[in-house]
């Protein structure tokens, strides 16, 4: 489960990017396209739809919300990654997700309990493979392609498929859609051992728009204390 909201959250801050970044074909088109958009990106907005596919479940659970993203913080270079995120569920069922930094909380309403969970060390991995990557490293570890998809409007596709066992153990193939007009993130597709698979489209996307102050003041309820014996 954590695994697979960070991975969201890093595909939604644009940490693939480095992805892109391979011997000279579509790839470097897209590399330069990309890295440009990137750099003048300081704030996200858009609705969500996730689609969860699992053998535990009798039918795909669909679920939708809403998103708020910045990458502005006192002192921060522009173009770097977004430190915040705050995703809300607004159904099927209701839930608060704030992540920041190598920080998340899910916050559950009406009373249910919050999960604190420190994600350092995934980041660590991601950042090994994905973030702090060159080219070479990418293609040892992944067999990557490139390509027009005309099944998803002439989006841009860039398929990952894992080559290293420590990856393939938690996912079997990555699949990210871009648009070709403002080369932002449209769809994302995890597919897990097993089966199971994670698809999120955006929509509604709006780029540099103002968060108000407070935004990301999410109140999380303090951990609960042990009653003594």
């Amino acid at each position: 489960m954590v695994l697979r909201i960070t991975a969201i959250l890093l595909a939604l801050t644009g940490l693939v990017v480095g992805v892109f970044a391979a011997p000279r074909d579509l790839f470097d088109e897209l590399h330069a396209r990309i890295a440009a958009a990137e750099a003048t990106r300081e704030t996200i907005r858009a609705r969500f739809t996730e689609t969860t596919t699992s053998s535990l479940l009798a039918r795909p659970m669909v679920a939708q919300g809403t998103l708020i993203g910045t990458k502005s913080a006192p002192g921060q270079l522009v173009g770097t990654r977004p430190t915040r995120m705050l995703i809300k569920y607004t159904a099927p069922e209701r839930k608060t997700i704030l992540f920041d930094t190598n920080r998340l909380a899910i916050i559950h309403p009406d009373g249910g309990a919050t999960e604190r969970i420190d994600i350092t060390e995934i980041m660590k991995t991601v950042n090994k493979y994905f973030t702090n990557a060159t080219p070479g490293q990418l293609r040892r570890a992944f067999t990557v392609r490139a390509f027009i998809d005309p099944d998803m409007a002439g989006l841009y596709q860039i398929d990952l498929v894992p080559k290293r066992k420590q990856i393939s153990q938690g996912l079997d193939r990555l699949q990210i859609w871009v648009t070709r007009d403002t080369s932002m993130l449209a769809e994302l597709k995890m597919s897990f051992p097993g089966g199971d698979s994670d698809v999120l489209k955006l929509e509604d996307v709006q780029l540099n728009v103002p968060i108000p102050p407070g935004t990301f003041d999410v109140d999380v309820p303090p951990p609960a204390v042990p009653k003594k014996k």
